[in-house]
């Protein structure tokens, strides 16, 4: 079964609405959503909505759980604190009882288990997984006799295929990644819909299939300018526009 995955969509309505029409035109029989529906863009409340409409299961990003807290998160950034004090104000009750109800983990029926952050700490949406961090996640995967080898991550707005197969590491940097049988872990990040991080601009999302051990990152374009002017339009920081253009 082909499996739409997204994630870090940011509240970016522009980038969304384009990476779900692109997986309609892949087929894939639900999409799952990896965390931080909301935060750094301006369009939260339709955001939650689309994703609560459309998405068969959504875990808990750091951005949701701290737009629910009046009080700043320790290490986050000002202008991201900022961003998520407004979208305080453009979420209604319902909004913020579905982020506050959002789990930190789903292990899907499938064979596959999905966070927003890392599989170190039990929170599951803090912590990245960068490159150094690859080993010890895997590791952590591997061991977990109730989990399925086969785990998802966000977080890090950057796409990530890296599996251990004979005690070795191997990681993919290409569009298609498929990994051997027998592999012991596999860990996969479709990288960012609403802000790519990895010099790339266009929005960034993952097609699983758990049966054919594949995992495909594509990329669709979307209208910047249109998400840049809403963003002036809610007087947010300009040097939010700026990453969204450079794909940073």
């Amino acid at each position: 079964m082909r499996v739409g995955i997204i994630a870090d969509v940011h509240a970016n309505l522009a980038a969304l609405e384009a990476t779900l029409e692109a997986l309609q035109r892949l087929d894939v029989a639900e999409t799952i959503c990896l965390g931080d529906v909301v935060g750094y863009n301006a369009r939260p409340s339709e955001c939650v909505e689309r994703i609560a409409r459309v998405c068969s299961a959504t875990v808990v990003g750091n951005h949701d759980r701290d737009v629910l807290s009046r009080a700043p998160q320790d290490g986050t950034r000002a202008v991201a604190r900022l961003v998520q004090t407004w979208t305080r104000t453009q979420l209604n009750s319902g909004h913020l009882d579905w982020l506050g109800q959002l789990p930190n983990r789903v292990i899907h029926p499938d064979g596959f288990v999905a966070v927003h952050g890392c599989y170190m700490n039990d929170l599951h949406y803090t912590g990245y997984v960068t490159s150094t961090m690859l080993p010890a996640n895997l590791e952590r995967v591997a061991t977990r006799q109730d989990w399925p080898s086969v785990a998802l991550v966000g977080h890090t707005h950057t796409p990530v295929c890296a599996f251990i197969h004979a005690a070795q590491l191997f990681e993919s940097a290409g569009a298609v990644c498929q990994w051997p049988k027998g592999a012991t872990a596999v860990l996969l990040n479709p990288g960012s819909v609403g802000q790519p991080r990895d010099g790339d601009p266009r929005a960034s999302f993952g097609v699983l299939d758990v049966s054919a051990r594949t995992f495909e990152v594509h990329r669709v374009v979307y209208d910047i300018e249109r998400t840049i002017s809403d963003l002036d339009a809610a007087g947010l920081p300009s040097e939010l526009g700026d990453r969204l253009r450079e794909g940073r």
